[in-house]
C-alpha cells in the first residue's frame, strides 16, 4: 500500500513538471472528476399540488401586511379575498374560535399565522401562546366592492364617494358638486347591487338669498255716454230709458187726466246730470250720464327670501279677506283667501357657481265688479296674474320675467233702433260706454350666496335705537317728534357739568384729549374724590370765548344734560322755524335746545383753550 502511494505521488510530481514545461496538458495533471451529483428529489408539499393561489396563501412574502399584537383585543378589517398575517411576541400554541366558512389560517411560523378572508362577515379569532396568554381579535370581513368604487372614481372624477357593501346591497355615502350626478351614481351602482342606498350629499353652500321685485302698473280709461227723459203734457208723455240709466218709478196715465210719472231714486245715484224744464201744464225731465274716468295704479314689492338648497320658501305680501261658503242645513261657513303679491320659490344648487331656480310668483287683488251675494254679504272676486317657470342661472345674475301685458277693451251701446242710430240726434236715444284698461307685471329675481352673520358683523345699536322721545319744548315749539339718541341717562342725576371733568378711577391711565369715554358700571358715591371746578376764563378776552367749546343746554332732559363741543353738536332733525330762531353759535340765549350733547367728549381739564389757539 505504501508502495502505492509512493507511485501515484511521483507520477502526480512528474505530470505536473511535464505540465509546466508544456509537454503534457493541463487536464492530465488533474484528478479524474467523477460525474456531477444529481439533486435529490423532494416530494412537491401539499401546498404546491393544490396550485399558486393556496401556495400564496401558506408562504411568507415581503410586503405582507403584518398585523402586531399586543392587546388582549384588538379589531381588523379585512377585505374579502385579501389576507392579513398575525404576529404575536410569543409562540402560539392554539388558534381556535374562528368562523372556518369566513376565514382560513395557515400557520407561517412559530408565531405567525395567515388569516384569509373567504366570504364577507364578522367572526373572531382567539390565539393562545406558549404561556396562556390569551389574545382575541374581532375580524370584520368587506365585501369587494373595488370594481364599483373604481367605476364610480372614473366616470365621477369630481365627487367624494365611499363605497359600502351592505349583505345583498351597497351604500354610497359622500358628496357631490351637483345634484343631477347623485341619481347618475345610483344608475350605475345598481348595474352590480339590486339595491343601493342614497347616503350622498350635494356639498359648497347650500343657502340661497332671493332678491325679488315686483312691479305692476295698472292703466284704465272709461267714457260714458247716455240720455234718459221724461217728457209730459196736458195730454200726453214720453219716456226714454235705454240702458235702464233713469228707470221709472210711477207712471199714472188715465182718460180726461192729465198723465203724471216719476223717476225711481236710482236714477240720481246712476246718472252725472239732471235738468228739467216745467210749466203750468207739463215738464220735461232728463238724466244724463256723460262720464271720463282715468286710473293708474302702480304695486311695487321687493321681498328677500332665504332658503336652503331643495327646500321651498314662500312670501305673502298683503293679506286675506274674508268668503261666506254655504255649508248644509241653512248653516253659512267662513274661508279667509289670499290676495296680495306672493311668491314660492325653490332653489337648486348645481355646482361651480351655478343653480336650478323653480319660481313661481303671483300677483292678486280683489274684484268688486264680479262680486256675488251670499246671504246678504257681498263676496268679491279675486284678479290673478300668475307665473310658474323654471331656468338655470349663476349667482349674481338677475332674471327678467317680463311681457306680462294684459290689455282689454270693453265697448257696448244700447239705443232705440232708427232713433239711436241717427247722427247728433240718436244721443238723446241711446246709451254707450267704452273702457279700455292695460296691465303690465314685471318680475325680477336675482340670486346671491348666503351665510349668517359673525357676532361682530351685527349692526349696533339696531333699528330704533338711534332715536329718542322729544322733550315738551321739542315736542310743542320745534314740532319734533323724533330726536337723535345721545346715550343713557345719567345716573341720580351727577351729570358733568361746564368745566368739569369726568372722574377717573383710581389707578386707572390718564385720559386723552378728546377721548371717549364708553359706558361703564356705575361707580359709588365717597369712592372718588370730588373734582376741582375749573377756572373760568374771563369774559372780555375774546381769544377765550372763541376756544370755549363747551355749553351746558337747558331745557333738555336729564339724559341729554352733559357737555360738548360747540361746533359738534348742530340738531339734524330741527324744524325750519328753529333754524330761524337759532341764536349765534358763540353763545346760547334760547331756552329751546338747539344743539344736542354728545356723550364722552369732555373738555381737558386745565386748558380751557382749543388746539387751534
Amino acid at each position: 500500500m505504501r508502495t502505492s502511494l509512493t507511485r501515484r505521488i511521483s507520477t502526480g510530481l512528474a505530470g505536473c513538471l511535464l505540465s509546466a514545461l508544456g509537454f503534457v496538458p493541463h487536464a492530465w495533471g488533474q484528478a479524474p472528476v467523477g460525474p456531477p451529483p444529481q439533486p435529490a428529489l423532494v416530494p412537491p408539499s401539499p401546498a404546491a399540488a393544490q396550485g399558486p393561489k393556496s401556495a400564496a396563501r401558506g408562504g411568507f412574502r415581503p410586503g405582507d401586511h403584518v398585523f402586531h399584537i399586543a392587546q388582549q383585543k384588538s379589531k381588523l378589517s379585512v377585505t374579502q379575498l385579501q389576507s392579513r398575517i398575525l404576529e404575536l411576541p410569543n409562540r402560539i400554541q392554539v388558534v381556535t374560535d374562528f368562523n372556518e366558512d369566513t376565514l382560513e389560517v395557515t400557520a407561517l411560523s412559530s408565531n405567525r399565522v395567515r388569516l384569509f378572508a373567504k366570504a364577507a362577515g364578522a367572526t373572531s379569532i382567539t390565539l393562545i401562546d406558549e404561556f396562556d396568554n390569551s389574545y382575541t381579535v374581532e375580524v370584520f370581513v368587506e365585501a369587494d366592492v373595488r370594481e364599483l368604487q373604481a367605476y364610480i372614481e372614473r366616470l365621477f372624477p369630481g365627487a367624494a364617494i365611499e363605497v359600502l357593501a351592505l349583505r345583498d346591497s351597497v351604500v354610497l355615502r359622500g358628496w357631490v358638486t351637483e345634484p343631477d350626478r347623485i341619481p347618475q351614481i345610483i344608475a350605475v351602482a345598481k348595474q352590480f347591487y339590486p339595491n343601493v342606498h342614497n347616503q350622498m350629499s350635494v356639498g359648497g353652500v347650500t343657502q340661497v338669498q332671493l332678491h325679488v321685485k315686483v312691479l305692476e302698473v295698472q292703466r284704465s280709461k272709461l267714457e260714458r255716454m247716455g240720455i234718459n227723459f221724461l217728457g209730459v203734457g196736458e195730454n200726453f208723455y214720453v219716456h226714454s230709458g235705454p240702458g235702464n240709466l233713469a228707470p221709472l218709478g210711477s207712471l199714472t196715465v188715465a182718460p180726461a187726466i192729465p198723465p203724471t210719472g216719476t223717476f225711481a231714486p236710482a236714477a240720481l245715484a246712476n246718472s252725472t246730470m239732471s235738468f228739467a224744464v216745467t210749466g203750468s201744464s207739463g215738464f220735461f225731465h232728463a238724466f244724463v250720464d256723460l262720464l271720463r274716468n282715468e286710473n293708474m295704479a302702480k304695486i311695487l314689492a321687493e321681498p328677500v327670501l332665504v332658503t336652503t338648497s331643495g327646500r321651498p320658501a314662500t312670501m305673502l305680501s298683503g293679506g286675506e279677506f274674508p268668503v261666506l261658503v254655504p255649508g248644509s242645513v241653512g248653516t253659512t261657513t267662513i274661508q279667509f283667501r289670499e290676495f296680495g303679491v306672493r311668491m314660492e320659490a325653490v332653489p337648486i344648487v348645481l355646482g361651480n357657481g351655478r343653480l336650478r331656480l323653480d319660481i313661481a310668483p303671483e300677483v292678486s287683488e280683489k274684484d268688486v265688479q264680479n262680486a256675488v251675494q251670499v246671504n246678504g254679504f257681498t263676496v268679491p272676486g279675486i284678479i290673478t296674474r300668475r307665473v310658474n317657470t323654471q331656468v338655470e342661472m349663476r349667482f349674481g345674475e338677475t332674471l327678467m320675467i317680463g311681457g306680462l301685458i294684459q290689455r282689454k277693451k270693453v265697448g257696448s251701446t244700447s239705443k232705440i233702433p232708427f232713433l239711436g242710430e241717427l247722427p247728433w240726434i240718436g244721443a238723446a236715444f241711446s246709451r254707450k260706454s267704452f273702457e279700455m284698461g292695460e296691465t303690465e307685471l314685471l318680475i325680477l329675481v336675482t340670486p346671491h350666496m348666503a351665510a349668517p352673520m359673525q357676532p361682530g358683523q351685527v349692526p349696533s345699536p339696531g333699528l330704533g335705537f338711534n332715536s329718542d322721545d322729544p322733550v315738551t319744548s321739542e315736542l310743542y315749539l320745534d314740532g319734533m317728534i323724533e330726536v337723535p339718541y345721545y346715550g343713557p341717562d345719567c345716573p341720580d342725576g351727577n351729570c358733568p357739568v361746564d368745566g368739569a371733568a369726568c372722574p377717573v378711577p383710581p389707578g386707572a391711565p390718564a385720559m386723552a384729549p378728546g377721548e371717549m369715554i364708553l359706558p361703564g358700571p356705575a361707580i359709588p358715591d365717597g369712592a372718588l374724590p370730588a373734582p376741582a371746578p375749573a377756572a373760568a376764563p374771563p369774559l372780555g378776552s375774546s381769544d377765550e370765548a372763541a376756544s370755549v367749546g363747551i355749553e351746558q343746554t337747558s331745557g333738555v332732559s336729564s339724559n341729554r344734560g352733559q357737555v360738548v363741543p360747540l361746533g359738534d353738536t348742530t340738531n339734524p332733525f330741527r324744524s325750519s322755524k328753529s333754524k330761524a330762531k337759532e341764536p349765534a353759535r358763540t353763545e346760547s340765549t334760547s331756552k329751546n335746545p338747539v344743539r344736542r350733547p354728545v356723550p364722552g367728549l369732555i373738555r381737558p381739564q386745565g386748558n380751557s383753550k382749543s388746539p387751534e389757539s
